[in-house]
């Protein structure tokens, strides 16, 4: 954790709760992204990234410097997500046998998830949302914000190990998802 950001959590707990802000300001826009890839509204996911600082800012105290305050704070929002989702029960389940990922070589599914055409992209998005929350917080933690094996571990709640099994199963899923689609769209 940067020694500023640590201090500054001190001066909060001290009676400062106005510097909280800068946290809001600094990791707001990542942990909307974060919520709006689980539940896709807009008003939704402002809504749940608002509860999870307030939440972050209510346990503010029991925050142990373990780790940085964005893991911490993305952590919270993901369960307020995952909270959220269960009481809507809008889960898509996606039907994807063992056989046919088990037909998706890397080499397959690096093609697939590489190729760069406005139609391939358009399928990936689409893709990428018909895939369980659980999948597309994994996405978007790794692939977008860039996150290391041990910050997704700690957000999701996961082994490490687990992290990366579910990577590579996550992108043969979408190999065939994308694979579905443009076969729809013919």
């Amino acid at each position: 954790m940067k020694t500023d950001e640590r201090q500054l959590i001190v001066r909060i707990l001290s009676g400062h709760a106005e510097e909280y802000g800068y946290f809001l300001d600094r990791y707001g826009p990542q942990v909307f992204a974060l919520v709006a890839r689980l539940v896709s509204a807009q008003l939704d996911a402002e809504e749940i990234t608002q509860d999870a600082f307030i939440r972050a800012f209510t346990a503010l105290g029991t925050f142990d410097f373990r780790s940085e305050f964005s893991t911490w704070v993305s952590r919270i929002a993901y369960n307020c997500a995952v909270q959220f989702l269960r009481k809507r029960k809008r889960d898509v389940v996606v039907d994807i046998d063992e056989a046919q990922l088990a037909d998706i070589s890397d080499r397959m599914a690096d093609e697939v998830l590489s190729a760069d055409s406005d139609d391939r992209i358009s399928a990936l998005n689409r893709a990428v949302e018909l895939l369980p929350p659980d999948d597309r917080a994994l996405l978007t933690l790794f692939y977008y914000e860039n996150r290391s094996i041990s910050d997704i571990a700690y957000i999701l709640s996961l082994k490490e190990s687990n992290v990366a099994v579910r990577l590579y199963r996550v992108r043969k899923r979408l190999c065939v998802l994308i694979k579905r689609l443009e076969n729809e769209s013919r």
